[in-house]
């Protein structure tokens, strides 16, 4: 590197599995778990994957839910309910209405986020700050405000549930009625 230049040097991002190991923006784990958990229920994974596509910079989605339902041909009712599945399971939760918070420990869109900085004696300017997982999930852990599932799946060593064999099982022996 030439004299005088400097450069950031960030760790790179990493591609172990999430729960109880390292936390990472793309987790594969976390898609094939999503994949097992939800086979039986494909309004909430659609739900799921709509949301995390449609995230701004730190996993906030802007998106009412009937602008989720339009989009995937869906009743909002089927919306509501796949969201408050998400919120039980700790992966979603709403910090305001009309707004739902993506768990950053699988889900996190990082990235460049505007925010509004104070200046002396003048009005406050827009500054770029960087989004990084481990400090969103930080600060998510620590705020009394946040629900307690959705604190807890941040947490290093969080266990994801098992999938239901009961609503597997049921579904197999669902059959048509004869004609």
């Amino acid at each position: 590197m030439p004299v005088g230049h400097t450069a950031e040097v960030k760790p790179p991002v990493t591609a172990g599995d999430f729960i109880g190991k390292y936390f990472s923006q793309d987790s594969l784990e976390f898609l094939r778990w999503a994949a097992r958990y939800f086979r039986d229920d494909n309004v909430t994974l659609c739900v799921l994957l709509y949301m995390m596509g449609s995230q701004e910079v730190g996993g906030a989605v802007e998106l009412k839910q009937t602008e989720i339902a339009a989009a995937l041909e869906m009743n909002p009712a089927q919306v509501s309910r796949a969201q408050t599945k998400l919120k039980k399971l700790g992966l979603a939760y709403s910090p305001k209405r009309g707004s739902i918070q993506l768990q950053p420990a699988v889900t996190l869109r990082g990235g460049y986020r505007l925010m509004e900085k104070p200046a002396r004696g003048s009005a406050a300017r827009s500054v770029k700050i960087h989004v990084e997982q481990l400090s969103l999930l930080n600060e998510l852990v620590l705020d009394p405000t946040v629900p307690e599932e959705f604190r807890g799946m941040a947490l290093p060593g969080a266990n994801l549930p098992e999938p239901s064999t009961t609503t597997r099982k049921s579904a197999r022996t669902k059959k048509k009625p004869e004609a």
